[in-house]
């Protein structure tokens, strides 16, 4: 019962770390990496929200990298502790939730920071600011449809 809790937990640690890494991220343009979220210039935010914008920008693509990471690492961590006879498994779930959790607790204030912003903006950045939310909510969404598709064809 124990093992299966924690294969629950590290299932739902895991996609929580990628959902929240999918959703910082989507931008399906023809560049290298297809899901970076729009800079001001694509956003043609004035000056005085630019340089705050990027900023903002780049710690949730730090954030995301660090996210990633700890998601391998912790997996990794997890799949070498299941080769041992006797794991300590709870010690690996109370210090995956600590991760989890701080991960979290950064994100939320990125996140507040972010809206901060927002609301500094005039109604015209606004707009396209929120245009630009859609488009990344709809790639998001096409990239499930076709996950859910290339799964139920496997299946």
């Amino acid at each position: 019962m124990k093992t299966r809790h924690m294969l629950y937990l590290a299932a739902a640690l895991t996609a929580s770390l990628a959902a929240t890494s999918a959703l910082s991220a989507p931008r399906l343009a023809g560049r290298g990496d297809g899901f970076l979220p729009p800079s001001a210039a694509e956003l043609k935010l004035a000056p005085a929200h630019a340089k705050q914008w990027d900023a903002l920008r780049s710690e949730a693509l730090a954030m995301r990298a660090v996210g990633r990471e700890d998601l391998r690492s912790g997996v990794t961590e997890f799949r070498t502790l299941l080769d041992q006879p006797a794991p300590d498994l709870r010690a690996f779930s109370d210090d995956a939730q600590r991760r989890f959790d701080a991960h979290l607790a950064e994100a939320r204030a990125l996140r507040e920071r972010q809206l901060d912003l927002y609301e500094s903006l005039t109604p015209d950045e606004q707009a396209r600011v929120r245009k630009a939310m859609a488009a990344r909510l709809d790639r998001v969404a096409q990239l499930r449809e076709r996950l859910v598709s290339l799964f139920a064809a496997q299946s």
